[in-house]
């Protein structure tokens, strides 16, 4: 087995990127991270094979034409191509290689354009170095010719050697977007592979358009139809088939070879890593051991259903449909600029959208499906684990099924072990049947009483699911829901003796206020997030929606009118409520309300029903229920309100000090929060005649002592970003410390094979009592331990120096009555 896990390791290493480093001095594959570029595999290397003649024709003229001296402007790429004495062949290469990759992955515009010329760049220098110092090139190559991968260290030493050589080269960042967009803009024009397309994503709760480099959708297609298309959508790193190596310090752990840059928190901050590996951490690397040490395995039963789907063509249970919608017919008698014409485009763009989504599905689930028949023999499957700066845990291998995984991949797997139900195993099993079909806002009785009910459907399911009634097809979680119709099946053959194999998944109540509930310890919202005993599950959804709807009745603003008569949903208020304690504005719950409406008004339309608000603007309706709502959450958790006011406090003060932020979670990770202020450039390139504007975020600040030296009254730290972020941030690294709190204690008591996304838990059915008593535990401890005020001592400490600024500080908000030993007795705190 350690011979098949070296063979997987080197498999996602070397497939065409260590073999070409091995043949050629080409640092620049680094720039791609640590996976293999789709360029490298099978169809890939077809394609670039056909298409790097036409390509390399097409850079030949572009360079013949800038020589010649013609008539007209000369593009900025041509000078500095020409300093550089670029060759066509080369270029062509290294433009495909990359631009295959980024317009697969959909990359921004100006990051596709850099990551070409920085693989330029490398090339260039290196050709450039052979030139003036051939022995010592000659030596360079052979020094690298048997490493698999070339570490960072190596790396910097090559640029040193270049920098010394007088042969590195200085392009700035616009330059960089400049010959990159021009060499990609060369490659489309002459094969067809790459299209610009204008996408409209949110970030932070806005809409913001942005130019993304993808491959089009016949060539999308040629690569799909390729024998070995799924292994163009292989990333790595896999999974591994022996247990991960324990974490022992911040950069040892992990797979056997771990790849280039491993570590175990993922921070860009050489500060903060420096400092890791002088803090002893044994509950964080025993936490994140025991995650990584649970065995996995293929779900077989659930993958020939998936592949026979995929086969047919998708489009069910979640599964995307293989073949793009189609776009509408432009209007008889639409002229540009009218509204019928507009409508159209309109409509046109939408179609682009979805299609776009559906194809990043479509490769995401070819990729998944093409891992676990990868992964269907191996007895046992394990993923190496690792954190982000605030803590959250995080599966390393992220193209295939993995524990952290969407309804698909997660449903490919199951734990490899496996135990007897027993008898509050089977109770369990039953929750978690009722959970997944989305039978889970009522008590634990009424949905074991629901699974009853639907007894010969959920058999059905198992035994005919795709010939049969198909009811798992109905769940809110299909593909979750026919893994658990395959284990009550199970269970209704064999009974409590039935060997299980599922993590039964508990989730919190919106963990956010949870944590700021125990925190502050509410006692008014504590029912609410359910951390108080009850025959029922609480449902602070419930709650905000049933005070809206009653401030929306008795207003008087006409603007109110289309929420009135029960138009504000649980779901309408749901995520406004989620995000509310990560510091969302009004501003983007408005997005969120419009969301929902606009999925509302489609299952209306699909099902022949008006829209839900009957044909008022959704737009105008989401802003102003948008602004109130956000001041009823507030009003309705006053204390975490409260608890994110001081957060935001503290950061402005150490903000103004011009300083990141430091604190230690509960479980002991020292956790920093930086952000620098960027400098926001524009540029513009033209691409297939049109002229795109590109924003460029550079970080400011000092780039040497001489900087900062020269202007040292300059501020560097972005302190609204600070303040903004500050909230969200420690209930992350709160819900975060809670994790490894929980898994270490379930460690001490013998549950080892451990499902977790941040909030959620699974153990086998049989543990899962055990495990719900210790979540309630270690969040009493966790909270008996005050980490506000712990948070607020370490600021103190490095606020020493400046007495002003901690004088101030405002106090610590008044905590309230809620007796944490109550949460004890909350069954439903995770359900």
């Amino acid at each position: 087995m350690i011979e098949a896990q070296k063979d997987l390791e080197a498999e996602s290493r070397a497939l065409g990127q260590a073999r070409y480093r091995n043949k050629r001095n080409a640092p620049w594959a680094d720039a791609l991270g640590p996976q293999v570029d789709e360029a490298s595999l099978p169809p890939g290397r077809a394609m670039l094979r056909r298409v790097l003649k036409p390509t390399a024709e097409a850079i030949r003229d572009f360079l013949e034409t800038g020589r010649a001296g013609r008539a007209g402007r000369r593009h900025v790429a041509f000078d500095l191509l020409k300093e550089a004495l670029a060759e066509p062949e080369p270029l062509a290469y290294l433009t495909l290689r990359c631009a295959i990759t980024a317009g697969v992955q959909g990359l921004r515009a100006q990051k596709a354009g850099r990551m070409v010329a920085r693989a330029v760049m490398d090339d260039l220098q290196a050709a450039a170095f052979a030139r003036i110092n051939p022995e010592g090139a000659e030596g360079l190559h052979r020094s690298l010719a048997g490493r698999a991968r070339i570490s960072a260290r190596r790396q910097r030493t090559i640029h040193a050697i270049y920098t010394a050589e007088g042969v590195s080269f200085g392009w700035t960042e616009q330059q960089q977007v400049n010959v990159g967009l021009k060499l990609i803009e060369l490659a489309a024009e002459a094969t067809g592979l790459f299209e610009l397309t204008l996408i409209r994503t949110k970030v932070a709760g806005k809409f913001t358009s942005e130019q993304r480099l993808q491959v089009t959708d016949a060539a999308t297609t040629w690569l799909e139809n390729q024998h070995e298309r799924c292994e163009l959508l292989d990333p790595i790193p896999l999974p591994m088939v022996i247990p991960p190596c324990p974490w022992t310090t911040p950069t040892d752990g992990g797979y056997l070879t771990p790849p280039l840059g491993s570590r175990l928190v993922r921070s860009h901050t050489a500060p903060y890593l420096q400092e890791l590996e002088n803090v002893a951490m044994e509950r964080i690397y025993r936490a994140v051991n025991t995650v990584q040490a649970a065995g996995w395995r293929i779900n077989r039963r659930v993958l020939e259903v998936l592949d026979r789907l995929a086969a047919d063509g998708g489009a069910l249970a979640g599964l995307p449909p293989r073949d793009p919608e189609q776009l509408p017919e432009r209007p008889e008698g639409a002229v540009e600029g009218d509204e019928k014409f507009k409508l159209w485009k309109r409509q046109r763009s939408e179609v682009h959208q979805r299609n776009a989504a559906s194809r990043s599905k479509r490769m995401t689930t070819a990729q998944q499906l093409w891992v676990a028949r990868k992964l269907i023999d191996f007895p046992t499957i394990y993923f190496p684990h690792a954190l982000d700066w605030r803590g959250r845990v995080y599966p390393i291998p992220q193209g295939g099924p993995h524990p952290q995984a969407g309804d698909i991949g997660r449903s490919l797997l199951e734990f490899a072990e496996g135990k007897p139900l027993g008898p509050n195993g089977a109770r369990w099993l039953a929750i978690h049947v009722g959970n997944v079909f989305g039978i889970d806002k009522v008590s634990f009785e009424d949905r074991i009483a629901w699974v009853e009910r639907h007894r010969a459907e959920i058999l059905d399911s198992a035994n005919d699911p795709l010939d049969g009634k198909r009811f798992w097809t109905t769940a809110d979680r299909p593909c979750a829901a026919l893994a658990a119709c395959f284990e009550w099946a199970g269970y209704l053959d064999q009974g409590e003796a039935f060997v299980s194999h599922l993590p039964i998944a508990i989730d919190g109540s919106n963990s956010g206020l949870q944590h700021l509930t125990g925190l502050m310890r509410d006692a008014e919202a504590a029912p609410h997030v359910n951390l108080t005993a009850a025959e029922r599950p609480g449902d602070i959804y419930a709650l905000v929606a049933a005070k809206a709807q009653a401030m929306v009745d008795g207003s008087s603003d006409p603007r109110g009118g289309p929420w009135k008569n029960g138009r504000i949903t649980r779901g309408i208020v749901k995520r406004p409520c989620m995000t509310y304690v990560y510091s969302a504005t009004a501003f983007g719950m408005a997005d969120e309300i419009r969301d929902e409406l606009n999925r509302l008004d489609k299952a209306a339309a699909e099902e022949g029903r008006p829209p839900h608000l009957d044909g008022e603007d959704n737009y105008s309706a989401a802003s102003w229920l948008a602004t109130r709502l956000y001041r009823l959450i507030g009003d309705s958790v006053p204390n975490a309100a409260a608890a994110m006011g001081w957060l935001k406090a503290a950061a402005k003060a150490i903000s103004g000090l011009d300083i990141p932020l430091w604190w230690t979670t509960p479980a002991g990770l020292p956790v920093m929060q930086r952000y620098p202020k960027t400098d926001a450039d524009k540029t513009e390139v033209t691409f297939r005649g049109k002229r795109v504007q590109l924003r460029l975020d550079n970080e400011a600040g000092p780039r040497t002592l001489a900087d900062w030296l020269e202007q040292p009254e300059s501020r560097w730290m972005d302190g609204s970003r600070a303040q903004t972020g500050i909230a969200p941030n420690f209930v992350h690294s709160l819900d975060a410390a809670h994790l490894m709190l929980t898994v270490a204690a379930a460690q001490e008591a013998g549950i080892t094979d451990l499902a977790v996304i941040h909030d959620s838990f699974g153990t086998y059915a049989a543990d899962t009592d055990r495990l719900s008593m210790i979540l309630r535990e270690t969040f009493v401890a966790m909270y008996e331990g005050d980490p506000l005020g712990q948070f607020r001592a370490e600021l103190v400490e490095q606020l020493k120096p400046h007495d002003d600024v901690v004088a101030a500080l405002p106090p610590l908000p008044v905590k309230g009555s809620l007796d944490l030993k109550a949460v004890l007795d909350a069954s439903y705190m995770f359900a």
